[in-house]
């Protein structure tokens, strides 16, 4: 594990923040000290998650995080952590080609799977609220194609967005096993266009 890997796993952006003067409210969100943030708009997720913003989208690991909050580069950013968290890494051995180019690939598919998630998670919130807002404002013979569909969807819809939204990793992975399926029932509800059950 490289000692980028071994400070994520032990320091999370839930721990990092308070630490710099940024106190979670209890859903464990901030507001976002990379844009003028009057309620609180990035979450804060545990373990190894990183860190959003619903506001300016910035995001990232806790590295990122330490780095852009105090504008320094993410090596300095891993020695701060490293010292402020009394971690204790030796941070001075070198790695070997092989180690480095492991670090890129790994670095790479975090970054897809988090752009991914992204992207899903405001495609679930978006259905879901959809939902919602057709059940609270009109009656059932007033719902659009789409409206209705989110309705059908709703308890799926939720469970998928509260996966991603920071629970485990396996939880997550269920979800991206499924992602085609996720993003075609989404599309179908965002567009308005009605489920095969209700045209065949």
């Amino acid at each position: 594990m490289s000692a980028f890997d071994e400070v994520k796993a032990r320091v999370s952006c839930a721990d990092a923040a308070p630490a710099y003067g940024y106190m979670p409210n209890r859903a464990g969100y901030i507001c976002c000290p990379f844009h003028s943030d009057k309620t609180p708009s990035m979450k804060l997720y545990p373990g190894a998650g990183g860190f959003y913003c619903f506001g300016c989208g910035a995001h990232g690991s806790v590295i990122d995080f330490v780095a852009r909050l105090f504008d320094i580069e993410p090596i300095a950013a891993l020695r701060r952590l490293n010292e402020d968290f009394s971690l204790a890494l030796q941070l001075d051995k070198p790695e070997n080609s092989e180690e480095q180019e492991r670090r890129r690939d790994l670095a790479d598919v975090r970054r897809r799977f988090e752009e991914w998630r992204e992207k899903t998670l405001i495609l679930l919130n978006a259905s879901f609220r959809s939902g919602y807002r057709a059940l609270r404002d009109k009656p059932p013979d007033a719902w659009t194609d789409g409206e209705a569909l989110a309705i059908k969807w709703l308890p799926t819809l939720e469970a998928q967005a509260d996966a991603l939204d920071g629970e485990s990793v396996e939880k997550q992975m269920i979800v991206f096993r499924d992602r085609k399926e996720v993003e075609r029932i989404c599309k179908r509800i965002l567009n308005g266009s009605p489920p095969r059950s209700m045209t065949a």
